[in-house]
């Protein structure tokens, strides 16, 4: 929920944990990518460059680990 912060140090930070956990737990996270995308969806329509690449990175990972392409559920 800190990804739909105002402050960008929140969503950075909230954004971070995320990435932490798709790299560390790989296929045991796909179990969550139903509750995950919504929130990177808006987060790839962020003002802040620095989000949205940080978002994007974690879409990448998401993409890879399942295998699909996840954009058309954002």
């Amino acid at each position: 929920m800190q990804t739909r912060s105002e402050k960008l140090r929140a969503k950075i930070l909230g954004l971070r944990i995320v990435k932490y956990f798709v790299e560390n737990l790989k296929e045991e996270y796909l179990v969550f990518i139903a509750e995950t995308i919504p929130f990177l969806g808006e987060l790839l329509e962020d003002v802040e460059l620095s989000v949205k690449s940080l978002a994007q990175e974690i879409l990448q990972e998401m993409e890879s680990l399942s295998g699909e392409s996840l954009r058309q559920y954002l």
